[in-house]
């Protein structure tokens, strides 16, 4: 048993890698590792036995089952699912009917099989199952239409596709336990399950909300519960234990906790850990014999499933659609079973085998016939057929603006108003999600750093990323999540220098969240007129353009997006008549020198009470900044606005053990210490560049040393 388990376990994630790695569905390997080293092909000096396990498989199953479709229920997005097309409704309830009687119709009259195990073996197949589809989309890469709706059938039809193959179970053994027997065995399972998997989700709800799970046993601590509910449901009932995790799954997603945001990276882990051993552990359980019995009737009935189930859906499900007859051929054509299907064949299988050693091999055998046929016919051929029905999408041209800020929305506006493209706008911030919507932008609450985010099926238009956020070192990051989905060169960022991850987006300008806040004071403007400059502008370039001219970008393109500021911080703030040669030595003097030349300019302003503050923090931190540069700086009431006069010393001037140069004295009005700080540092900037210094000391007037300062930002 330990040798089985041990195996499988370490087997299938390494065989999952390389069926990715080779462009192959993973079933395929995990599939035949599980034959070449199973029973089938060595007896009993096989290296997987499933006999090994006993009772522990059919529990092992189970299990994995209850744990994969809590995850499904957990991780469903309603808020897409409610705006999804017709169609998808369609195919969840119209498309399972029509597959659930063709399948059944086949195994009676094609497969010569009693009604009861035919209608329990088409159930088994109604469903597709993320884990197959998901892949071939990520491989396939269809247009964002076919990708919803393939992507929401395979998401939310495995619940379903549980509850049916539950209720066709009850029929099936109804013949075995009595009608009325049946039907109460039937209730307890089914309303059983679903009881227990709703207070389990609710508990899971209650806790989260309140905080009264440790932040670092959030994940586990989800994972018990959800075992523990379905352990509950099946002691009950047997098979009610996967309804109740579904369900506990689907009740706990609803209102989801941001906390549990994390849980779906560990779940997923768990998820594929599951799958490749189950996969192996179930491949070995196939029996050669029961393929060779299993006869020209049961094939043509898994034939009937792929050529007849599927396109007579497909047409019932897309009447009156404004689908193409090249999407429909294709939707007609792709519909893999997957880890769902197969779990639950054997574990029916496994239950019947209790009362009947005979009772479950065919209905297993079919439902592995149809998952290899499928993935061997389909899967391998989606992406040509894709490229031959014209359904491949181009690289998407629309954004993903990671800031709702003032600044995130006007360049959202303008990207879906001038470059005609779409925007969606991620933050976690509720209020600035909420403006966003009130201004008709496409907005959601979330955190960027999920790349799981890109594979909701709203996501497919969009393959450009731009990370505006104030923190730049989470800008870097988010860049290197999306590269690996959207590509290096369509990611980008807010700061100041290049990195792997991302290309800088915008040179001098300051923090987004300064620039919003300058927005929204009606301080600065957002511009694409070419024709229309001034201090505080916003502009749009291309970082292409060596020069930063204006440049709209081509139609549908936001590549090369770049913010100018027209006038930077230093230069607007400068005074030219504060300008003036210290004839001070000593600091005190020269701040005295310095206030008196900006009370000149700003009468209003008390000179007294900014020179006591200028004092008091010279001494508390003084303000040399190396290079012969001082900034002392204080904020002023009566402002409206920065200002900045600019002194140099006589040579020999010394602050300390320090020589001082150039004094620059910066106020700026109370109440705007973001604008401050990013003036602080564009005078420190500017004066690390030693030409500019020099240039700046040898000034002989204010209009020269603003010539200095604007060939500084030219």
């Amino acid at each position: 048993m330990l040798v089985s388990v041990g195996l499988a376990f370490a087997a299938g994630i390494p065989l999952v890698t390389i069926a990715r790695r080779i462009g192959l569905p993973p079933i395929l390997l995990l599939t035949a590792a599980g034959v070449l080293i199973g029973p089938g092909v060595w007896g009993d000096a096989a290296l997987v036995d499933p006999a090994d396990l006993g009772r522990g498989l059919e529990v092992l199953v189970a299990l994995a089952v209850g744990l994969i479709l809590f995850e499904g229920g957990l991780t469903l997005d309603r808020g897409v699912l409610r705006e999804a097309p017709v169609v998808i409704t369609r195919l969840l309830t119209v498309g399972v009917f029509v597959t659930l009687l063709v399948g059944t119709l086949a195994l009676v009259f094609l497969a010569d099989r009693p009604w009861r195990e035919a209608l329990l073996g088409a159930s088994l197949v109604v469903v597709t199952g993320p884990t197959v589809i998901g892949p071939l989309l990520k491989r396939v890469r269809l247009n964002e239409r076919l990708h919803g709706i393939l992507h929401w059938e395979g998401v939310v039809i495995d619940p379903i596709g549980v509850f049916v193959a539950l209720l066709c179970f009850e029929i099936a053994i109804s013949d075995q336990a009595g009608g009325w027997t049946a039907i109460v065995d039937l209730v307890v399972r089914v309303l059983g399950g679903s009881i227990i998997g709703i207070i389990g989700g609710r508990i899971l709800l209650w806790l989260h909300r309140r905080d009264l799970v440790p932040p670092d046993l959030t994940n586990v601590f989800t994972l018990s519960v959800a075992v523990g509910v379905f352990t509950v449901a099946e002691a009950i009932q047997s098979e009610a234990g996967v309804l109740a995790a579904t369900v506990a799954g689907y009740t706990l997603g609803f209102q989801r906790p941001e906390r549990l945001r994390h849980l779906r990276a560990f779940k997923e882990e768990i998820v594929f850990l599951l799958i490749g051993a189950l996969f192996i552990l179930l491949a070995g359980r196939l029996d050669f014999e029961r393929f060779e019995s299993f006869g020209f009737g049961g094939l043509l009935a898994v034939l009937a499933m792929i050529f007849i189930a599927r396109p007579l859906s497909i047409l019932f499900c897309t009447w009156g659609s404004d689908l193409g007859m090249n999407e429909r051929a294709f939707l007609a054509w792709v519909a893999p079973r997957g880890i769902v299907a197969a779990s639950m064949a054997s574990l029916f299988a496994l239950a019947l085998e209790r009362s009947n050693p005979d009772g479950g091999g065919f209905v297993e055998t079919f439902t592995w016939s149809v998952i290899l046929a499928t993935i061997l016919l389909q899967a391998t051929t989606a992406g040509p057929l894709a490229g031959l029905l014209g359904l491949r999408r181009k690289h998407p041209k629309g954004w993903i603006i990671v800031g709702a800020h003032s600044l995130g929305r006007r360049i959202a506006q303008f990207a879906t108003t001038q470059a005609k493209v779409p925007v969606l706008l991620i933050d976690q911030n509720k209020r600035a999600i909420r403006e966003a919507r009130a201004e008709g932008l496409i907005a959601i609450e979330q955190d960027a750093r999920r790349p799981e985010l890109a594979e909701r099926a709203d996501f497919a238009r969009y393959g450009n990323l731009l990370a505006l956020t104030d923190n730049e070192d989470l800008n870097v990051r988010l860049c290197d999540i999306w590269t690996d989905m959207l590509g290096q060169a369509n990611v980008w960022r807010w700061g100041g220098e290049k990195s792997d991850g991302g290309t800088r987006f915008a040179g001098r300008l300051p923090r987004p969240g300064l620039v919003s806040a300058e927005l929204e004071r009606g301080d600065a403007k957002f511009v694409v007129d070419p024709d229309e400059h001034g201090a505080g502008m916003y502009r749009i370039a291309s970082v292409l353009d060596e020069a930063m001219d204006l440049s709209i970008p081509e139609e549908g393109s936001l590549l090369g997006l770049h913010l100018i500021r027209e006038a930077d911080y230093f230069r607007q703030s400068f005074l030219p008549d504060g300008f003036g040669a210290l004839d001070s030595r000593g600091i005190e003097d020269i701040l005295n020198e310095l206030v008196n030349r900006l009370v000149q300019a700003r009468p209003e302003l008390n000179r007294e009470e900014i020179l006591a503050d200028l004092l008091s923090r010279e001494q508390l931190n003084p303000t040399f900044v190396g290079d012969g540069v001082c900034i002392p700086h204080t904020h002023a009431r009566g402002l409206d606005e920065r200002v900045c006069v600019l002194g140099i010393a006589p040579e020999g001037t010394t602050y300390g053990p320090h020589q001082v140069r150039l004094v620059f004295l910066l106020i700026s009005p109370t109440g705007d210490p973001e604008a401050h700080l990013a003036t602080l540092a564009e005078i420190g900037r500017t004066c690390l560049d030693a030409s500019i210094r020099k240039a700046l000391m040898d000034a002989k007037s204010g209009t020269e040393a603003l010539g200095v300062i604007r060939g500084a930002h030219a």
